[in-house]
């Protein structure tokens, strides 16, 4: 949006009316003067001597050249109105964990081409991401190539075009810190960071090289918005590497740097910081205690919204507020898409099939420049995994759930699957938020 200043205008009346004036007293004083002369009383031009020039039988006085004239300023009764205040509004919708387990990959392999496609995946919540001005994810996987076998679980080697799907879909950075960051050692990590970049997306929190700065700043719109992005665990995988060659690729919760890179951003002077956690308990519904201290830890030192992975589950969301600052933590979004559910997991892991887009409607006040998340809008999302048409492979779908509520083109069975996962997610959350159409 733009500002709009209005100049101070003076007005011209007073100016006419103060030259009809001085028009007037000149001509006035030009018929005293004659008026005076008739009467015998205006003085010689040279003492009392009478000049021997003969005196016209009346005087004419030139007027003064009234451009000349000094004309007094008109006071400016009208105050300097106040400025008026404009806004710009921007979304910004974040997500759980993306993985790529084997089953996914199947699914997405077209063996005459070779190739891999994991648009179809995406295309139900695309209409949800796309309304994001700014839209991140957590992809909990790695992009070695095909120098190695494309595998899911335990050490994930996923092909590129989950990039071009999530892209498709309307992301616009990932987050690479996490558990899994490590899988396929140094030099797959490196080139996850490249090819996500290369892609036109960014990556947050490992890194191809040792990076100048660990805070990505995005201009959204004509707001500032840092993202940071951190991870507890590693799988073990951190020890074939130096403290040193770890710092160079992957951020790792710890306090001190933390707090340090918190500092860096706010010398950014960005209108808003976001930070991704990947941290806690798998499948546990409640956050830790590590969880807990680390998200009063980022509130105080102003971070405005914490975004929580790993646990592959949903759990609560709140407003918190330290020190005088607030902030907003998810402490887990659950999975956006996995092949994580009761059919792999066993009963007690539905869960794993649950997971919410977070949606902050964000506004700044351009003449005061503070900027306030105005809104908060969840839309759970579920993962429907079926055989269709007799396929050997599984078609997998991330539905936003609410839209699909009694769906004719589901079974009953999935309708009832769908829904439990709504109320779950809702209960879960236990956040007084806005869900959507």
């Amino acid at each position: 949006m733009r500002s709009t200043n209005r100049k101070k205008r003076r007005s011209s009346t007073f100016k006419r009316i103060l030259l009809f004036l001085v028009i007037i007293s000149v001509a006035l004083g030009a018929g005293f003067v004659t008026w005076q002369y008739l009467r015998g009383e205006t003085s010689q031009s040279d003492g009392d001597t009478p000049s021997n020039e003969e005196t016209p039988s009346h005087v004419e006085t030139e007027p003064e050249n009234l451009e000349d004239t000094p004309v007094a300023e008109e006071p400016d009764d009208e105050e300097d109105p106040e400025p008026e205040e404009t806004f710009i509004d921007i979304r910004i919708s974040a997500t759980g964990d993306v993985m790529g387990h084997a089953s996914q990959l199947e699914s997405a392999y077209d063996a005459e081409t070779d190739t891999y496609d994991f648009t179809s995946v995406f295309e139900d919540v695309k209409p949800v991401i796309e309304e994001a001005d700014l839209a991140l994810a957590n992809l909990e996987t790695t992009l070695a190539g095909p120098s190695r076998p494309y595998i899911g679980y335990p050490t994930f080697n996923t092909p590129d075009a989950i990039v071009d799907g999530l892209e498709y879909a309307g992301f616009d950075a990932l987050i690479t810190a996490n558990n899994h960051s490590l899988d396929t050692r140094a030099e797959g990590l490196r080139r996850t960071v490249e090819v996500i970049q290369d892609k036109g997306l960014n990556a947050v929190g490992t890194y191809s090289s040792a990076p100048d700065s660990r805070v990505l700043m995005k201009d959204v719109n004509g707001i500032s918005v840092a993202v940071l992005g951190y991870t507890e665990h590693l799988n073990g995988l951190e020890a074939q590497y130096s403290d040193e060659e770890l710092f160079a690729m992957v951020d790792i919760i710890d306090e001190e740097q933390i707090i340090r890179d918190i500092e860096e951003a706010k010398a950014l002077d960005p209108d808003l910081i976001v930070t991704y956690m990947h941290w806690g308990a798998e499948y546990v519904e409640e956050p830790n205690e590590l969880q807990t201290y680390y998200a009063e830890l980022l509130t105080r030192e102003g971070v405005d919204i914490i975004l929580g992975s790993h646990p592959h589950v949903i759990q609560r969301a709140e407003m918190l507020e330290v020190d005088g600052n607030e902030a907003f933590v998810a402490y887990s979004m659950g999975n956006f898409i996995s092949n994580q559910r009761r059919e792999t997991l066993g009963a007690g892991f539905e869960p794993t099939e649950d997971g919410v887009i977070i949606s902050f409607d964000i506004q700044k006040n351009e003449l005061t420049e503070e900027t306030t998340i105005e809104q908060v809008i969840f839309t759970p999302t579920w993962v429907y995994r079926n055989r269709e048409d007799g396929s050997g492979t599984y078609t997998y779908r991330i539905l936003p759930v609410d839209r699909y509520l009694e769906n004719p083109d589901l079974s009953e069975e999935f309708n009832n699957r769908a829904r439990e996962s709504y109320e779950r997610t809702m209960q879960r959350l236990n956040y007084d938020a806005t869900e959507t159409d």
